[in-house]
């Protein structure tokens, strides 16, 4: 049985605020979600073909699933559980919503994994989804004026670098913080790439080879907690 409410101590009434608005955040968009194919199929009358459908539904489960497995259990302890409903609600958390997080935590001088780490965390998020938000409605406002100079040919190698450049300042970062680190994923990532492996078996893959080489490291005392 749970505790009684008047026994909760602070921690446990936020932790179970957090999950209860998070469950009932992430329900409301998975539904709102699927509603938009739900109405073009009654509505309408769209409906793709069964065949290929369930088709693409197993072939992106086996690609997604773990995939997302994978990024829960690394970002869980840099973003704490309000931050992972925050995340997955939103969008964007490698590249936007973890570098958030750990910036604010280091600037906050508290630690991945805490209380204080999660709430720090939380902050920097909800801050980095509201300036998010804004800048969306500026670029809708001035997608039109400016569409014609954005499809200048002059300026497709830049689009063509927006990924690489993000992810490698993103990976700079962490890797500047502890290189030795740094050295198992990379050399592993770099194999899986000659290999040409899956990305749904190379990132979980990554994931566990990571953590197991962070613990030798650790043990062999190479690292510091």
């Amino acid at each position: 049985m749970g505790k009684n409410p008047s026994n909760l101590t602070a921690d446990e009434i936020f932790d179970r605020q957090v999950h209860r608005i998070g469950r009932a955040t992430i329900l409301t968009c998975i539904i709102l979600a699927l509603s938009i194919p739900l109405m073009a199929a009654v509505v309408f009358g769209i409906m793709p073909p069964i065949g290929p459908l369930i088709s693409g539904i197993i072939t992106v489960s086996s690609f997604m699933i773990p995939l997302s497995i994978a990024e829960i259990l690394s970002f869980y302890p840099i973003l704490g559980a309000s931050g992972l409903y925050i995340s997955y609600t939103t969008g964007n958390i490698a590249n936007l919503k973890v570098p958030c997080a750990a910036i604010a935590m280091e600037a906050a001088e508290v630690k991945p994994s805490t209380k204080e780490g999660d709430i720090i965390s939380t902050i920097a998020m909800a801050g980095s989804v509201i300036v998010c938000e804004l800048i969306l409605v500026a670029g809708v406002l001035l997608l039109v004026p400016l569409s014609g100079c954005l499809q200048n040919p002059l300026l497709k190698p830049a689009f063509d670098q927006i990924l690489p450049a993000l992810f490698g300042s993103l990976g700079a970062y962490f890797i500047l913080k502890n290189y030795r680190l740094a050295v198992i994923p990379l050399v592993f990532g770099i194999l899986f790439s000659i290999a040409n492996l899956n990305t749904a078996i190379a990132v979980p893959l990554g994931v566990f080879i990571s953590i197991f080489g962070a613990r030798v490291l650790y043990k062999k005392g190479l690292i510091k907690a």
